[in-house]
């Protein structure tokens, strides 16, 4: 998968209406993401995605900070904020990244990475609305 197929997965899901503001949706979740993982785990993910993507999640402060979905969604906001994408819609883009990522990565590194996330954060990869066989 490349860049601009991930975006465009984001951009359908998120309801965004330029591939821009799905880049900066995308770049404000995997960033986060990238925080809450460990740095293996992170190397990992970053492996299955394209190399810009990849970057968003190797370069990120892997503290394992254990976000809830609170705290991630309000983190995604931050991130947002001087961007022309809406931060009080960031669980809305957090889903729409989070079910591009289900797409894009193996089943069992998707299943190894929700296995460091919190278990509020559950939600977001459930009732993912992207059929990977057209994806």
């Amino acid at each position: 998968m490349q860049d601009e197929e991930f975006y465009g997965l984001v951009q359908e899901a998120g309801h965004l209406d330029t591939m821009d503001r799905a880049q900066a949706a995308t770049e404000a979740v995997l960033e986060t993401l990238g925080e809450t993982l460990t740095g293996g785990e992170a190397e990992n993910v970053a492996a299955q995605l394209p190399d810009e993507l990849a970057g968003l999640v190797e370069d990120a402060d892997h503290d394992g900070a254990g976000y809830d979905r609170e705290d991630f969604v309000e983190r995604v906001g931050e991130q947002l904020r001087g961007t022309d994408v809406e931060a009080d819609d960031a669980e809305q883009y957090a889903d729409a990244v989070t079910d591009a990522l289900a797409v894009a990565l193996t089943d069992g590194e998707l299943q190894d990475l929700k296995s460091q996330l919190d278990d509020d954060l559950d939600p977001l990869f459930e009732g993912v609305t992207i059929d990977r066989e057209n994806a």
